[in-house]
C-alpha cells in the first residue's frame, strides 16, 4: 500500500529557537534524501509498519512523504485497515531534540527524524494522508484541508 501525506506544516523561520522543525531544515532533510528509509509506524509504538519511498517539499513549504505500508506483515494489515477505514488518516513525526544550555539560555540543536507515525489524532494541524493505493487497486484521494495537490495544477 503507497500513502501520500503531509508530514509536517511548513517550517518556521531561520531565527525560531525551539523544538520544530525549521524551513531550511526540512528542505536539507529532502534535498539530502535522508527521509527515504524512515520507518513508519503506528502510534509512534510497536513494530514498523512501512518507509519512506520519497519526499518533497510543496508550494506551501510542507512536507510531503511517500510512504509504502508492508502488508505483509500483521502490523501492516492492521495499519491498511485503519488507513481504509478513516481510523488513522493523521500523521506525525517521530523525532529528538538536541537541546543545550548556553549563558542561561535553552537553545535547540540538531533534530533528529527517528520515524513517522499513522496516528488517529495528530498533533499538528494539517498532517495528514492525503491519498492511498493499494496494490491492484485505483488511487483513493481523502478529503483534507490540505492543498496537497496544488503543486501539480492538477485540475
Amino acid at each position: 500500500m503507497l500513502l501520500l501525506g503531509t508530514c509536517n506544516p511548513a517550517g518556521e523561520s531561520s531565527t525560531y529557537n525551539g523544538l520544530y522543525y525549521k524551513q531550511d531544515e526540512l528542505q536539507q532533510m529532502v534535498e539530502g534524501g535522508r527521509l527515504r528509509g524512515i520507518p513508519v509506524k503506528q502510534e509512534h509504538m510497536g513494530s514498523e509498519v512501512g518507509c519512506v519511498v520519497s519526499s518533497f517539499i510543496d508550494s506551501r513549504g510542507a512536507l510531503q512523504c511517500v510512504m509504502e505500508v508492508d502488508e505483509s506483515t500483521v502490523e501492516g494489515t492492521i495499519a491498511k485497515g485503519f488507513i481504509c477505514d478513516g481510523i488513522a488518516l493523521d500523521l506525525s513525526l517521530g523525532y529528538s531534540v538536541d537541546v543545550r544550555n548556553t549563558d542561561n539560555k535553552m537553545q535547540a540543536g540538531e533534530k533528529r527524524l527517528l520515524e513517522i507515525s499513522l496516528v488517529r489524532k495528530g498533533a499538528r494541524q494539517g498532517c495528514h494522508i492525503s491519498a492511498y493505493q493499494v496494490e491492484g487497486a485505483s488511487v483513493v484521494f481523502k478529503e483534507t484541508e490540505s492543498k496537497t495537490w496544488d503543486c501539480f495544477h492538477m485540475l
